[in-house]
């Protein structure tokens, strides 16, 4: 089985070169319409569809306005599970249009939805934002702000919240600029804190599958700022995923 899959929405990856030296698959989306940060409901289908082809357990899903796409991958899963998102944002906000999947509301879709989705761990989220767990989600979500990844004790506790086999989602904006660059508003953490939180998984719990997010793509800077952080992200991308390649276990 190739072990990565590489979903293609703005061909931001056709100018990195992380993955060509793993066996991979590439899931072309560029043709699908209504998909950019929000997602309807024939192109949630067809997503679905395509995505059902590709098998590989690390799962690359171009920028965060296509992190909704970890509710595909895993909406389907008939055995308890644990997710463990490392996010600058915390997507749980309510629908702006009702039943409409988003990048800000995927979180919140898949608790509501996945029965045998028990825990949610958000680490990284801004301190601003992570007062938007709602009170009925408070028994299921636990946060570690950005401020809080600061301290020691953190990775500490995060391995005495893991009760279930993992899936692990990764929204770059999480990490300091000094690290990559991404079209959002980004944390501080590093890859280092990563790595640390990554041995920790896979000591304690099976993983069933990684998807990362969070490239840039943004036209805004213009070309010379886009050769520059594809280099960089490609880089990035890079040591992430011989990180996790490198301790993978799966459930």
């Amino acid at each position: 089985m190739r072990p990565v899959t590489i979903f293609n929405f703005t061909d931001v990856y056709k100018r990195q070169d992380f993955y060509r030296k793993v066996p991979y698959d590439w899931v072309d989306c560029t043709d699908l319409t209504g998909v950019h940060g929000f997602c309807d409901g024939a192109s949630l289908t067809e997503i679905e569809r395509r995505a059902k082809r590709a098998g590989g357990s690390f799962r690359f899903l171009d920028c965060g306005n296509f992190h909704y796409v970890s509710y595909v991958l895993q909406k389907d899963y008939k055995e308890p599970y644990d997710l463990v998102v490392f996010d600058h944002h915390a997507d749980l906000m309510a629908s702006s249009f009702q039943g409409i999947l988003s990048c800000g509301n995927w979180i919140r879709q898949i608790l509501e939805e996945q029965e045998f989705l028990k825990r949610v761990i958000l680490i990284g989220v801004s301190d601003e934002l992570a007062c938007a767990v709602r009170e009925d989600f408070k028994d299921r979500v636990k946060i570690y702000t950005e401020s809080e990844l600061s301290g020691k004790d953190w990775v500490s506790d995060f391995a005495g919240q893991l009760k279930e086999p993992v899936y692990l989602s990764v929204d770059k904006d999480v990490f300091s600029s000094s690290e990559l660059l991404t079209d959002w508003d980004q944390g501080s953490m590093t890859l280092a804190q990563l790595s640390r939180a990554w041995e920790v998984i896979c000591r304690k719990k099976p993983v069933l599958a990684v998807d990362i997010c969070g490239e840039y793509n943004s036209i805004s800077g213009g070309n010379r700022r886009i050769e520059e952080s594809d280099k960089r992200n490609s880089l990035a991308n890079e040591k992430i995923l011989n990180m996790f390649l490198e301790k993978r276990i799966y459930a």
